[in-house]
């Protein structure tokens, strides 16, 4: 088993590179500084961040005490929160560790939202269980992917996360199996999906709905687009898989190390859309460096729990390695890197250096740092949107692919956008970009009106 590097200490944060990265180091000093130039980040965002973790420290507490007594919108902290994924996170850091000393209107929104979010949360978690249920009773074995399996892995409670689906990782040779179960319970394929389709460039998988059901279910057999060079498939993900305890039933997830690698892959592939997101990071590396996870067993049999062959723990040297034989070393390096310096989360000191070494990955980094100083309704701007998953993409043949195909392939939305017959389908490789021009402009839009200078602006000068 390789030996794991050390969790970066305080210390570490602080010291500077021993060895230099190069031109990399004049644009890594404005990542620990982000907040520190260019415009003033709003209170609120400053807000956010503080409260985004479910372990509250005294530096954390009194920078927050500090932005509260400046004043804050709370409504606008209400929306925020729920925009970028950490509701429950602000919720419950406030009201554990400012109750008493904020306003009386303060926490309304974010109470309502929290509670709210904790029932559909449960009622969510025990779909999960019984559809889990369903297909291995029917021969699928099917791994949950990120909703109430990381809640309970990454934050110990089903409550503390926000998800709007259920999201599960079949073998492509199953999907059929498994959907007619799904059949069976009452879901049909979503418009733009059909069974037929499982073969058409750049599906992975299959949308299933049901009628006033509070969510839809997604049935992977990639976890990553194939037009998205890195690829994280195969059967060790079965092997290594864990099963995790909620709601009285116990459903299959990714191992850690395996789940991580994923959601920085997938955070990468959108972009980095909100900090939500760098939260499940942070507290899935911080869940799993403690010392016990009672909630995992490993699990290598289709129904039976196995004695912890291995430890839970990320072993750090076998990841980037992992990561590396997958394409997916700058993914890996951009979203630790997240984590680490928007919420400190210990990451070993050599992955670090590495990712400051790298400057797409540091671009990438200012990018989604400069967005959440103070994130817009429309979220992410079009430039984050594309140079997020460029910057992860190493080789330049693999970039261009990437570009050609997020452009013109086309997608279930394009789909649904509108229904050809099979003897029109080239059509489609014309009608998505009129179809993406169509969702993006209005929000590009207001952006450009957003940043054009006030008319006020001149005549002051």
């Amino acid at each position: 088993m390789h030996r794991t590097s050390p969790p970066v200490s305080a210390k570490d944060r602080r010291r500077p590179s021993a060895d230099g990265c190069g031109a990399a180091d004049a644009v890594v000093n404005s990542i620990a500084s982000a907040f520190k130039s260019g415009p003033a980040p709003s209170r609120e965002a400053l807000l956010l961040i503080c409260c985004a973790s479910s372990v509250a420290t005294p530096e954390r507490t009194a920078r927050l005490r500090a932005i509260v007594d400046e004043g804050v919108d709370w409504q606008r902290v209400s929306h925020m929160a729920s925009m970028q994924a950490v509701m429950p996170l602000v919720y419950r850091y406030l009201t554990s560790e400012l109750e008493g000393a904020l306003p009386a209107d303060a926490t309304g929104g974010l109470r309502r939202a929290f509670y709210g979010n904790s029932v559909r949360n449960l009622h969510l978690a025990r779909e999960l269980v019984r559809l889990t249920a369903l297909l291995e009773r029917g021969g699928v074995e099917p791994l949950a992917l990120k909703g109430p399996a990381l809640a309970m892995a990454a934050y110990g409670a089903v409550a503390m996360r926000q998800f709007s689906d259920l999201d599960l990782l079949i073998r492509k040779s199953e999907v059929g199996r498994a959907a007619e179960i799904l059949l069976g319970a009452g879901y049909a394929p979503r418009a733009g999906y059909g069974l037929g389709d499982l073969d058409r460039p750049g599906t992975y998988e299959i949308t299933m709905v049901r009628a006033g059901a509070l969510t839809d279910i997604d049935l992977h057999w990639r976890l990553i687009p194939p037009y998205f060079p890195i690829a994280l498939d195969g059967e060790d993900l079965w092997r290594r898989a864990v099963r995790i305890e909620i709601e009285g039933g116990a459903v299959r997830t990714l191992a850690p190390a395996d789940h991580l690698l994923y959601l920085c892959a997938h955070g990468a592939k959108h972009g980095w859309q909100a900090l939500g997101g760098i939260c499940d990071l942070a507290e899935l590396i911080n869940a799993s460096s403690r010392a016990s996870t009672p909630a995992l067993s490993q699990c290598s049999s289709r129904t039976s729990l196995q004695p912890l062959s291995q430890p839970l723990w990320i072993d750090w040297d076998e990841l980037s390695a992992r990561a590396e034989r997958a394409a997916a070393h700058r993914a890996l390096e951009l979203g630790v890197l997240l984590a680490h310096e928007l919420l400190d989360a210990a990451v070993p000191a050599s992955l670090l250096q590495a990712a400051r070494c790298e400057p797409a990955v540091v671009r990438a980094a200012q990018s989604f740092i400069g967005y959440v100083r103070d994130p817009s309704d429309d979220g992410p701007g079009f430039y984050q949107r594309w140079v997020v998953p460029l910057g992860v993409i190493a080789r330049p043949g693999a970039r261009l692919r990437y570009l050609a195909a997020r452009a013109l392939l086309p997608s279930a939305d394009d789909h649904e956008f509108l229904r050809l017959p099979l003897a029109l389908y080239p059509l489609y490789y014309l009608l998505r970009p009129v179809r993406v021009a169509l969702k993006e402009g209005p929000a590009a839009l207001r952006r450009l009106l957003r940043s054009a200078p006030h008319p006020a602006d001149h005549s002051s000068r």
